[in-house]
């Protein structure tokens, strides 16, 4: 009895096991499928870009100093022509108040040798109406009275004569010190020895007064060449004081100096300006580097300027990707954000003309070309060294038949697909066109409203076999 029931049982097991066995290969596979619909398919890459101002000045000292003090801080927004920084100007300031005494004692001198000329050119005329009037009297019998005249005439010369003295051992004395030019020295000396000539002449006048009696021809031409030199001096004085306006050589001479000291003053002047550093444009100060009490020399770079409101993008892109973008391009753009990405838009401005040697991330040297866009629409608030990601479009295909490309495998010389017709599962050999970073688009094997399987691994799945859309 006993065998015969052990039988039975393990008859049931084995029909049990082949029943199940014939369940599950009839029984349709659950599978995850879409329906073949017309898209639009767009091949895409993306760069990391970086804000920056399109009006960015740096801002340098031309003057050397020390900074007296510093105006604008990080940040601060100024209008064109505030005063950002200045250089102590106390030396300059000294220096120019020096050149300006210099020039006025300049003026002076010039002024006082014109005032001797002038003082000589009538004590030259004097004498000269003292000759000719001697010479009127020159066969007349000397008279107490002229010869008094001629004797204070004299005294009065003399006093002049012990006066310029005094003046040229002056003058001698500041010259060795350097106070003095020389030529100031060479003129009161000639003065001296103009004085000194017409004591002489004084004196033989006087001689000749108190003669009884004096040789007609000889008197009269003893008088010519007396009033002779005296006009020649007095033509001489003349036609210097007459050329004030011209280039008498006293007029050159003091020209020459003023002109010297003018150039230096310009110069001061100049750096004197330089030493107020003022905002170029209206915008917003950056990289400020510097700080009251330092000391800095010309083209020192003090801070940043930029315009705010005004930005672009720009970013660096592989040569290999940059060949597909056009100037005028639209592009998108992203502001990455904790709580949510904020998206917009900008338009190519403009492409480098050559490519430049630029390290990635990996520490690679990468031949890339710099792209500027400039964002356009509503742009979100953004500062020059935010990061933007900046995505490309570079080509756009509309009304295309396209999968994901994890349901595309290999099959056979090319690439096969999984479709579902009537109920059970069948490969589709496809032809496969433009890609993009997730899809591909069909160009053969598919048609509009096909479902296709979506994981072609999935076990159990083989030609033929029945399948069921997982909903």
């Amino acid at each position: 009895m006993k065998k015969p029931i052990k039988w039975a049982i393990w008859g049931l097991v084995i029909m049990s096991i082949i029943g199940y066995s014939v369940y599950e290969a009839v029984k349709p596979l659950q599978v995850e499928a879409f329906i073949i619909a017309s898209k639009t398919i767009e091949q895409t890459l993306e760069e990391e870009g970086m804000v920056l101002a399109v009006v960015d000045r740096p801002i340098y000292t031309q003057g050397t100093g020390q900074i007296a003090g510093v105006y604008v801080k990080e940040g601060q927004l100024v209008k064109k022509g505030d005063i950002l920084m200045e250089l102590d100007t106390t030396q300059l300031q000294y220096q120019i108040a020096q050149l300006r005494a210099q020039e006025k004692s300049t003026q002076g001198q010039k002024q006082k040798t014109y005032q001797e000329m002038e003082q000589q050119l009538t004590g030259l005329r004097a004498q000269l109406q003292s000759i000719e009037g001697q010479e009127n009297q020159s066969n007349k019998a000397p008279y107490e009275a002229q010869v008094k005249q001629q004797q204070l005439v004299i005294q009065e010369t003399e006093q002049q004569l012990a006066g310029q003295q005094k003046e040229v051992s002056r003058l001698g004395s500041l010259y060795e010190t350097g106070a003095v030019s020389k030529k100031d020295l060479d003129d009161a000396q000639r003065k001296m020895d103009q004085i000194t000539n017409t004591l002489q002449q004084q004196k033989q006048m006087l001689l000749l007064v108190q003669e009884q009696h004096i040789p007609t021809v000889g008197t009269t031409q003893y008088f010519a060449g007396q009033k002779n030199a005296v006009k020649a001096q007095i033509g001489l004085i003349e036609q210097q004081l007459s050329s004030k306006e011209t280039q008498s050589g006293t007029k050159q001479y003091f020209d020459a100096l003023t002109e010297v000291v003018e150039e230096q003053m310009k110069e001061l002047i100049y750096q004197l300006e330089k030493a107020q550093v003022k905002a170029p444009i209206d915008g917003m100060i950056k990289n400020l580097s510097v700080k009251e009490g330092m000391f800095v020399s010309p083209q020192v770079q003090l801070m940043d300027l930029f315009q705010t409101g005004a930005y672009e993008i720009e970013t660096y892109m592989i040569t290999e990707d940059v060949v597909d973008v056009q100037e005028g391009m639209k592009v998108g753009l992203k502001q990455p954000r904790k709580d949510k990405d904020v998206l917009f838009e900008g338009i190519v401005e403009r492409i480098a003309p050559a490519a430049e040697d630029r390290m990635s991330a990996l520490g690679l040297i990468e031949q890339r070309v710099k792209v500027v866009i400039v964002p356009i629409g509503t742009v979100p608030p953004v500062r020059p060294g935010y990061k933007i990601d900046v995505q490309f479009t570079t080509l756009r295909e509309e009304n295309r038949v396209a999968v994901p490309k994890t349901s595309l495998f290999p099959y056979e010389d090319g690439d096969g697909i999984w479709i579902l017709q009537e109920g059970r599962a069948k490969i589709q050999p496809v032809v496969k066109g433009m890609e993009t970073i997730q899809e591909v688009v069909i160009l053969e094997g598919l048609k509009l409203g096909d479902t296709v399987i979506r994981n072609p691994q999935l076990q159990g799945l083989k030609e033929g076999k029945a399948v069921v859309v997982h909903k």
